[in-house]
């Protein structure tokens, strides 16, 4: 039993208060809230990023992160939504005359503190308990080392599997955190050991197979087989199709093999990419998507030059409109990039085998000292397409319950899966839908037949400024501001036929852990009611 703190007054936590409170002797602060008369009290930033949870929010029942809304259940703290790997430290309290009396380890675990600290296994929670002695004959394969690929292997593990789990992926590396290659990583406040999900210790002690650098070449859904570059067939039970994602590399531009130019989406593209932009003074960055974007403020700067390329009048046009677009590309023109809008490159310059600078159609020719692809991933499935009828883009359907086949199920970038808000089918990239796939798809290979209802969330952050996106609308009718776009605080509402489809916001970050779970539950208001909401916490 640890110590028990006298952490305050019980008249300083009225209902429904979400509370940060120091410890005497500089000790551990702790997070207070009191919901329907109980307090309950817990480490006081999220095991994902280190965000200070007093600036979350509780709704149904769930703590929810404020910065990329990984969900805590308020009884226990147990994660219920990632992106976060690990539950939530909750310590014993009780009030007493007016107090109240909190049981504070002398060394809880640590917490991060910055967007670009590192989650570890062992930061802010718990791991999943410790695989059981196998008695399950059972094997399970997962076919991807990403986000879709990790979160599976440890909800299985979670859900009390205790069969053979075999996590397969094609990366050298151990699964590690994405998102961060084209923000932190590439702007050299993260280092390498700051990027794995987990340690490797950690498949070890879950008993999860995890076999690196290791490509698959077919499925036979007959055998029930996977077949491995030179290896012997891998037999499953159950399967999880999560390769994710193959950058395109625009292989018809004349060019497009010069030295210098590079994608970004592996450890290892960053790394080369890191290594090519170490001295260049000139960077061309080829596409203004979300990759392209972030990597455009983490390389301006030292001596480099930045410009990007642009088919869109502004960045962003066709997914956030042209007047975020707008707000986006100002806001990097300030810091220095340089836009090529309405552009169309026609090839690669080169001297020596290295790229000299990228020729636009104008006949403009832009200098470039290193060259960065950003122009989107196509579905990593070339070795589905004996074993399953693909989709146009590459993408694999699946039903609302993220199966394919009989034993089959896909996540994550590949899976073509029906909106619970329309019922239409859409294949989204996005890293934290990705691990929710992924929590989906481990259930059900367990027999529990859960649909996937959530609404897809997404983030980017670009020179520390962040925007949130909600829900999924490829078009619309309209988009309703309320707020300034040009201050980055506002909420961006996406209108299709009179329902709200998706919402985009900066500044707004309580507004939308109550947006995200409402639509969610398919209860936002409808467009017209939107100018009599003053406060989205008296919606829920």
């Amino acid at each position: 039993m640890h110590p028990e703190i006298d952490i305050t007054d019980a008249a300083s936590l009225p209902e429904g208060a979400l509370q940060t409170f120091p410890t005497p002797d500089d000790g551990p602060q702790v997070l207070l809230t009191r919901q329907q008369g109980q307090v309950h009290a817990f480490a006081p930033n999220c095991p994902h990023y280190g965000a200070p949870l007093e600036k979350g929010k509780v709704v149904n029942g769930k703590l929810i992160c404020p910065w990329h809304h990984a969900c805590f259940k308020v009884e226990n703290g147990h994660l219920c939504e990632p992106p976060a790997l690990d539950d939530l430290p909750a310590y014993a309290v009780r009030e007493t005359e007016g107090r109240i009396l909190v049981q504070v380890p002398a060394s809880p675990p640590a917490s991060t503190d910055k967007p670009d600290a590192t989650p570890t296994a062992e930061v802010g929670g718990t791991p999943p308990p410790p695989a059981a002695a196998p008695t399950d004959t059972r094997t399970f394969v997962i076919m991807g080392g990403g986000a879709a690929g990790e979160f599976a292997a440890q909800t299985l593990r979670r859900e009390g599997f205790a069969g053979r789990v075999v996590l397969v992926s094609a990366d050298d590396k151990i699964p590690y955190d994405r998102t961060k290659l084209s923000k932190a990583y590439l702007a050299g406040k993260a280092k390498p050991d700051t990027l794995p999900l987990r340690e490797r210790d950690f498949y070890a002690q879950q008993k999860i197979e995890l076999l690196t650098a290791t490509r698959a070449t077919d499925v036979d859904a007959a055998k029930q087989e996977v077949q491995l570059e030179g290896q012997p067939p891998l037999r499953y039970d159950q399967l999880l199709l999560a390769p994710g994602g193959t950058p395109s590399l625009l292989p018809k531009l004349p060019g497009h093999d010069l030295g210098g130019v590079l994608p970004l989406r592996t450890q290892a593209d960053a790394d080369a990419l890191l290594e090519a932009t170490k001295d260049a003074r000139q960077v061309v960055i080829i596409g203004s998507s979300f990759i392209g974007m972030e990597a455009a403020s983490s390389l301006i700067g030292e001596g480099r030059a930045v410009t990007v390329i642009a088919q869109e009048k502004v960045p962003f046009e066709r997914v956030l409109g042209p007047e975020i677009g707008a707000m986006f590309q100002k806001m990097h023109e300030e810091k220095g990039v340089q836009f090529e809008t309405e552009a169309e490159v026609t090839a690669l310059l080169g001297e020596g085998g290295h790229v000299s600078g990228v020729q636009l159609k104008t006949g403009q020719t832009l200098p470039a000292d290193a060259v960065v692809l950003g122009v989107g991933v196509r579905p990593a499935t070339d070795f589905l397409k004996d074993a399953f009828p693909l989709e146009k883009d590459g993408g694999l359907a699946v039903d609302e319950f993220l199966q394919a086949a009989k034993n089959v199920y896909a996540a994550g970038d590949i899976a073509r899966f029906p909106l619970a808000a329309t019922g239409q089918p859409a294949r989204i990239e996005h890293w934290r839908l990705a691990q929710q796939h992924g929590a989906v798809a481990a259930r059900n290979m367990l027999g529990r037949q859960q649909a996937y209802t959530a609404a897809p969330f997404f983030w980017t952050q670009q020179y520390g400024k962040s925007l949130r996106y909600a829900g999924h609308a490829e078009q619309w009718d309209e988009i309703i501001y309320h707020g300034a776009v040009e201050k980055q605080d506002f909420l961006a509402f996406y209108v299709q036929a009179g329902r709200i489809a998706a919402v985009a916001g900066m500044g707004r970050d309580a507004d939308m852990i109550y947006i995200t779970e409402l639509l969610g539950q398919k209860r936002m208001p409808a467009a017209t009611e939107l100018s009599k909401v003053a406060n989205w916490v008296s919606v829920r």
